[in-house]
């Protein structure tokens, strides 16, 4: 048997030996894709075993119900034959996807980035990818971003093989990673990664000339919920505003927590009069039914809000500074209500 089939013999037993083929999409996959997904603002994201004639989706988010397509018809398998990561800015001008042509009419996408997921012993078994409808530009820091990502579920699937002995360290490591990216109270990006994100959309306006808005947000008199309450039912406070917010949003809209009861929101291809309209629709939707405190208390909490639009060339912490202080307005006129930053108002 030569090298290169033995290799991929080999890589095949790898996939088979993770027994993950065939199997309930796993909610701790599906975590890691929605993260991806909205990380990118993608169209579509999905976590994907390739074995001897498919690719397989142990998770997706934006391509439909399908958990599996014919090998011969992934970007995927580029991904784990190179085992080095692809990207295609346009499907449309690539040459190399032309025998693909069947699944991107299909799935209309023109842009495909894919990193491949590797065992310890150095098998490609799989691939992280993100596609797009429109091309788009894929740098360094998008890479490394998606190589983090890709660790990330390495180490998920590691759990599920590693002996018990190891599984605790392994687990203390994935934890950390997920920490570098997401608030653990709360699920919605931390303040590290609220900023990585907040300077991607600056980026990203500033190529596309498209406005961007921040908005920065907190509970009114969240104080005296954690005094007459307690904390743990502060935090309990905390998660159910965020769900709250977040399901009041678009898609593409970004919620972070900036520190405390503190959060910003990202409003991408927005203007500052857009922005105020859509904080208006998260102020009602946390207001709209009381919070269930205790089992015998329930109280209807507000949010006081404050808008700023990205000036050209202007620092995200001056745009913040600016949300905070239209926020402190809020606050000062009586709460529950939005206010937005005075145009040109600079620090």
């Amino acid at each position: 048997m030569d090298e290169p089939r033995n290799e991929e013999q080999q890589r095949l037993q790898a996939v088979d030996k993770l027994e993950l083929l065939d199997k309930p999409e796993e909610e701790r996959f599906a975590r890691i894709t929605r993260l991806v997904r909205r990380h990118f603002r993608a169209a579509a994201a999905a976590i994907t075993l390739v074995d001897q004639d498919r690719a397989y989706y142990l998770s997706q988010d934006g391509l439909g119900p399908d958990r599996q397509s014919a090998r011969s018809n992934s970007l995927c398998s580029y991904v784990v034959q190179g085992k080095a990561p692809v990207v295609v800015a346009d499907h449309s001008a690539d040459s190399m996807t032309e025998v693909y042509r069947t699944l991107v009419e299909r799935l209309d996408l023109n842009f495909y980035a894919g990193m491949p997921i590797i065992t310890p012993e150095g098998h490609a078994v799989g691939a992280l990818c993100v596609m797009d409808h429109i091309p788009r530009r894929f740098d360094r820091r998008d890479l490394e971003s998606l190589a983090d990502f890709a660790g990330i579920v390495e180490d998920e699937i590691l759990i599920k093989s590693a002996t018990q002995a190891n599984r605790e360290l392994i687990s203390q490591v994935e934890k950390l990673r997920i920490r570098a990216f997401v608030d653990p109270l709360t699920g919605v990006w931390n303040r590290g990664g609220l900023f990585d994100l907040i300077n991607r959309e600056v980026e990203r306006a500033r190529r596309s000339e498209d406005p961007l808005s921040l908005c920065m947000l907190d509970l009114d008199r969240f104080k005296r919920i954690n005094d007459t309450y307690g904390h743990l039912v502060g935090d309990e406070v905390l998660k159910e505003m965020c769900l709250r917010v977040t399901g009041a949003v678009r898609p593409y809209d970004a919620l972070g927590r900036y520190g405390g009861e503190e959060f910003v929101l990202v409003f991408p291809e927005t203007t500052v009069e857009q922005a105020a309209a859509q904080a208006e629709r998260v102020r009602e939707a946390v207001g709209a039914r009381p919070f269930q405190l205790t089992d015998e208390a329930e109280e209807t909490i507000t949010i006081s809000i404050g808008v700023a639009e990205m000036g050209r060339g202007e620092k995200m912490e001056n745009a913040l500074d600016r949300a905070d202080r239209a926020l402190y307005q809020a606050k000062n006129a009586g709460r529950n209500r939005v206010v937005r930053a005075a145009d040109g108002e600079t620090l």
